[in-house]
């Protein structure tokens, strides 16, 4: 990618607006219950995407799949112990969750699991801001 500081830090802040903006949404959807878990789940996962986009970017690095922001974040931030073990693990997890959501004919969940869903989206994304302002 070749952006200059000035675009680079603007399409941060733009990732971690859109990680913020769906993470809200998700609590939203979370709090409506079972007709909207779905719905939720696709949010949380969202807010955790937006946000590790919003680093692999203040890195320098760009990505056209989902699959290698993952893999770039575990690499990057997880083996190396500057992200948590937990949180990287529920990145991949919230990942392929949402694919069921949004795919699968038949999926569902409970309101502990989005519930759950949502707090380590909420801890992911906090996480990725203290990142940022440290750097």
């Amino acid at each position: 990618m070749t952006l200059s500081d000035d675009q680079r830090k603007q399409l941060v802040a733009i990732r971690m607006a859109k990680s913020d903006s769906v993470l809200a949404d998700a609590s939203m959807l979370a709090e409506r219950g079972s007709s909207s878990s779905l719905s939720a789940v696709n949010r949380c996962y969202y807010a955790m995407f937006y946000a590790a986009s919003a680093l692999a970017i203040h890195n320098n690095c760009d990505f056209h799949k989902h699959r290698a922001v993952i893999s770039w974040f575990n690499r990057e931030y997880v083996k190396t112990g500057r992200f948590s073990l937990e949180l990287g693990k529920s990145f991949r997890a919230t990942f392929d969750q949402r694919c069921e959501a949004d795919y699968a004919d038949v999926a569902a969940f409970t309101a502990d699991q989005v519930a759950a869903m949502f707090e380590q989206a909420r801890r992911f994304v906090a996480e990725v801001k203290s990142l940022l302002q440290a750097s």
